[in-house]
């Protein structure tokens, strides 16, 4: 690892000729690059980390909300706690301090600009409405943390949490009605209604929750929500690690898929046997787009790679049946632990 130090610089400097010396500090921004703070080359991944406090992560989260919105908040929040718990390497990282952000949200005419890794993930990346912002950047530092088999074991969770958990959860809720959340003025402060995606899309999570509560997604309400999803999200990023480091990750928050998906799974997954059903592959709940799909009474249009019609499946009895009976053993197997992954 190189490290340079501007006292071993200046030291050096102490050495060389006076003519040489004149020299170097007379060069043109010479002044510039001597007053940088010392230079550290950030060490292999993973860094590790210790102990978080997922209700500090939780006001965190919702405090990058309103500086980085969903993806730079939640990757701020977790990043900053764990740069705040551990120092070196997360000193490594650009990351604007709480105090500074604080003072950006209370002075933002003032044309101070502030901008940290992840906040592309913002509307779905980039508004796009993909995987929304919130598990992308806490799932980004949780890569960071952690060796990537465990990262694997991690993420699914949070992913999992993200689809099945009504949001805003109770404790945001309580949090920003007792204002204890860090912004100096809320874009609301009302205790806000919750929905559950079932989805880990943002178009499909912004979308079911303004059905429900009946706010525009240009709204304030609607922004909020977004804010306190965000801090729980990265109280949940939090409580996920802290579990990873007691060993207690399969009891604190079982991986399971739903009975839904677990029967989609006995034929769909990743596999080599195409006319089977192994042409995809993934954890998410299947039903809340692929309501089409259900249960195959019609017939299919894929063809194999030799242009061949599958043909009609079984039926609704038979799928139901088969279904039935692997289900269960999927269902089983992914709360094991056992992931779809690429080996």
């Amino acid at each position: 690892m190189n490290v340079l130090h501007r006292r071993s610089f200046l030291k050096g400097l102490a050495a060389f000729p006076g003519a040489a010396l004149c020299g170097i500090l007379g060069a043109k921004n010479a002044s510039a690059s001597i007053a940088t703070p010392e230079t550290v080359e950030a060490p292999a991944l993973p860094w590790g980390y210790k102990e978080l406090d997922p209700e500090y992560l939780r006001k965190l989260g919702h405090l990058g909300y309103y500086a980085f919105e969903c993806g730079g908040g939640a990757f701020w929040a977790m990043m900053t706690a764990l740069k705040e718990a551990m120092g070196y390497p997360y000193t490594v990282i650009p990351l604007p301090t709480r105090k500074a952000v604080i003072n950006h949200l209370k002075n933002k005419k003032s044309g101070m600009h502030l901008q940290v890794m992840m906040q592309f993930g913002v509307g779905g990346v980039a508004n796009f409405g993909s995987l929304c912002g919130a598990p992308n950047g806490a799932s980004s530092a949780i890569n960071i943390a952690l060796p990537m088999g465990d990262v694997k074991e991690v993420v699914p969770r949070l992913m999992r949490y993200y689809e099945t958990t009504p949001f805003p959860s109770d404790k945001a809720n309580e949090t920003a009605l007792k204002k204890a959340f860090y912004p100096p003025k809320y874009k609301s402060d009302k205790s806000l209604p919750q929905s559950a995606s079932h989805s880990v899309l943002c178009h499909v999570s912004v979308g079911g929750w303004c059905e429900k509560a009946g706010y525009a997604s240009g709204s304030k309400e609607r922004s909020e929500r977004c804010a306190r999803l965000t801090g729980d999200i990265s109280a949940m990023g939090g409580i996920l690690l802290n579990a990873h480091m007691k060993g207690e990750l399969h009891t604190v928050f079982p991986m399971k898929v739903s009975q839904e998906t677990a029967g989609c799974r006995t034929c769909h997954s990743k596999g080599k046997k195409y006319e089977s059903g192994q042409f995809t592959r993934g954890m998410m709940e299947c039903g809340n787009c692929h309501d089409d799909m259900r249960p195959h009474l019609g017939e299919n249009k894929l063809k194999t790679v030799y242009g061949a019609d599958i043909g009609k499946w079984s039926g609704a009895a038979a799928m139901g049946t088969a279904a039935g009976l692997g289900a269960h053993a999927v269902s089983k197997r992914f709360g094991k632990g056992e992931t779809d992954n690429d080996e």
